[in-house]
C-alpha cells in the first residue's frame, strides 16, 4: 500500500479510533494476545479505502479459493480463533475487522448506512484483487454478508450465514441486554451477556476468557462513530431474499437467543431459492465457538460442492 495514502487516511481520522493512548495500548495488546492463539501462519494487511484503513488477517494457501469472514458485532476477527485452522486448509481466508467497530481497522469517513458498508466491502475486495468470493458472516457480520450479496451478487459465489441478523427482527431481550452491555461496558455486564448467549469455558474447549476480555476492552476504549452506531441489522424484505441466486447455507443454534431459530430457518427456506439450512444442537448464539467442529464440517462440506 502507498504510505502517503495511509498517512492521509490517518490524518482524516483526526481524533483517532480510541478514547486514549493508554486504552489503545491495552486493547491492541489484548488483540495480539488472542492472535497468538491462532494455530496457523497468517499475515496482517492494512488496506486504504474511502472509509478508512481496513485491517485484514490472511491465511491459507495463496492459490486457494478466497473465503471472506465477517465477524459478529464488536467481536473482531479474533472470534474466528476456533474455526480458522479448518477454514484455511483448502481456502485462502481473509478475516476482516469491520470498519467502525473495535478492532485494528481505523475509521476515516464514517459509515452511516447499509449502502456505505457495501461500498466499503467492495473497495476492500478490489484492493485485495478479489473478484468473486465465498462470503461467510456471523451475527451482525451475517447481516453485512446478506446485504452485500443482495447488492452485489456478481461478487459472491456462495453465501454462508451463521446465526445472522437480517432474517428476522432481533428479540427484545437480546436488544435490551446488548444495549446495556454497550452503554455500561463493565466486566460484569460483558461477562453476563456472554454467558447468556452461551459463551463459557467448558472441559475440552478453548479458553474463551481472552476473547471476552477483548470485547470488554473494545467497548470501554474504542470510539465508535455516531453515524455507525445508528446502523442496525434490519431484516431484508421478502423480495430481497427471493432475489438471492447464489447457493446459501444458513446455520442457527437450536436454542438461539437472537430470534426464534425455527421461524428464521423457515423464512429463509421459503424465500431464498437455493438455501440449505440446519439447526445446530445444544447451542445458542455461541455455536461458532462451542460447536465449532460441527459448524466447520457443515461449512466446508457446503463450500466443497460443485
Amino acid at each position: 500500500m502507498e504510505a502517503r495514502h495511509l498517512r492521509g487516511i490517518r490524518r482524516r481520522a483526526s481524533r483517532g479510533p480510541f478514547k486514549s493512548l493508554d486504552g489503545e495500548a491495552r486493547y491492541l495488546a489484548a488483540y495480539d494476545a488472542v492472535l497468538r492463539m491462532w494455530p496457523v501462519p497468517f499475515e496482517e494487511i492494512d488496506i486504504p479505502t474511502p472509509f478508512g484503513i481496513t485491517h485484514v488477517i490472511a491465511c491459507g494457501p495463496k492459490d486457494a479459493p478466497p473465503l471472506v469472514l465477517l465477524h459478529g458485532y464488536m467481536a473482531t476477527s479474533m472470534m474466528w480463533a476456533p474455526n480458522i485452522a479448518d477454514f484455511s486448509r483448502r481456502h485462502r481466508v481473509y478475516a476482516i475487522d469491520t470498519m467502525g467497530q473495535p478492532g485494528k481497522s481505523i475509521p476515516g469517513e464514517p459509515i452511516g448506512s447499509a449502502a456505505d458498508y457495501v461500498a466499503w466491502l467492495t473497495a476492500t475486495f478490489n484492493a485485495l484483487h478479489l473478484d468473486r468470493v465465498d462470503l461467510l458472516g456471523m451475527s451482525f457480520g451475517g447481516w453485512l454478508a446478506l446485504n452485500y450479496a443482495a447488492a452485489a451478487p456478481e461478487r459472491v459465489r456462495t453465501l454462508v450465514l451463521l446465526s445472522p441478523g437480517g432474517v428476522l427482527p432481533l428479540s427484545t431481550e437480546f436488544s435490551l441486554r446488548g444495549v446495556l452491555m454497550v452503554l455500561v461496558p463493565t466486566r460484569f455486564t460483558v461477562n453476563s451477556f456472554m454467558r447468556w448467549v452461551g459463551l463459557k469455558n467448558a472441559p475440552g474447549q478453548m479458553d474463551y476468557r481472552r476473547l471476552v476480555d477483548l470485547t470488554y476492552l473494545g467497548l470501554k476504549h474504542f470510539r465508535m462513530p455516531l453515524e455507525t452506531q445508528r446502523v442496525i441489522a434490519t431484516p431484508l424484505s421478502d423480495d430481497e431474499l427471493r432475489a438471492l441466486r447464489m447457493p446459501v447455507l444458513l446455520l442457527i443454534g437450536r436454542n438461539e437467543v437472537l430470534y426464534d431459530a425455527v421461524a428464521a430457518l423457515d423464512r429463509a427456506r421459503r424465500l431464498v431459492p437455493a438455501c440449505e439450512g440446519e439447526l445446530i444442537p445444544h447451542s445458542r448464539h455461541e455455536m461458532c465457538a462451542s460447536r465449532y467442529r460441527i459448524v466447520d464440517a457443515l461449512v466446508l462440506d457446503f463450500l466443497g460442492k460443485p
